[in-house]
């Protein structure tokens, strides 16, 4: 299995840092209905950037001896679940990386039922709204309100995924031990 260095870690948590801040700008800028346009590329990226550091991160639990054991079977409980995760992270980061994953939820449930409506699309030079082929005609306005809306969704998760990793991937102590009052201690 992979191990990853000290250094290795920390610049994968700064990345994901990095993904935290750039989604909390677009979401805060769609929550605000200020226009985004041509970031499709920013977007692709921010997207992708998950990938790149989800990977070490999920490869990084495996490597804890909480999870090597039973993997994440053992944890069922959620306080444990999270105690284990965040076990050697400073408290305020892992605040923030729970804060932004609960967000995210309530988040998701606000956008799908703004979503329900249909995808906002520009067919034939005009605003409309697609359920599933049913073709709405809206106004440039309820355009740009349903787009915000989308990259509100996009972003509420790029946002928990890139905080989660943050938190995980964090430096922390060799042999950290669970009565440090800096760290987390979530039960």
């Amino acid at each position: 299995m992979i191990n990853f260095s000290k250094k290795t870690t920390t610049v994968l948590s700064m990345l994901s840092a990095i993904g935290l801040v750039l989604s909390l700008y677009f979401h805060i800028k769609a929550l605000l209905g200020i226009p985004t346009e041509n970031t499709n590329t920013l977007y692709l990226t921010l997207g992708l950037g998950l990938f790149f550091v989800w990977l070490p991160t999920v490869l990084s639990l495996k490597q804890r001896p909480e999870f090597k054991e039973g993997g994440f079977s053992n944890l069922k409980h959620p306080g444990k679940f999270w105690k284990a995760i965040f076990k050697g992270t400073p408290k305020l980061i892992a605040a923030i990386s729970i804060f932004f994953f609960v967000y995210a939820m309530v988040n998701f449930l606000l956008f799908m039922a703004e979503a329900l409506e249909g995808a906002p699309q520009i067919i034939d030079g005009k605003y409309v709204i697609n359920n599933h082929g049913e073709i709405t005609e809206i106004s440039q306005q309820e355009y740009k309100n349903a787009k915000a809306n989308e990259i509100r969704g996009f972003s509420g998760h790029w946002m928990a995924f890139y905080a989660v990793a943050m938190g995980i991937l964090y430096p922390r102590k060799e042999n950290e031990s669970d009565s440090d009052p800096t760290t987390a201690d979530l039960t």
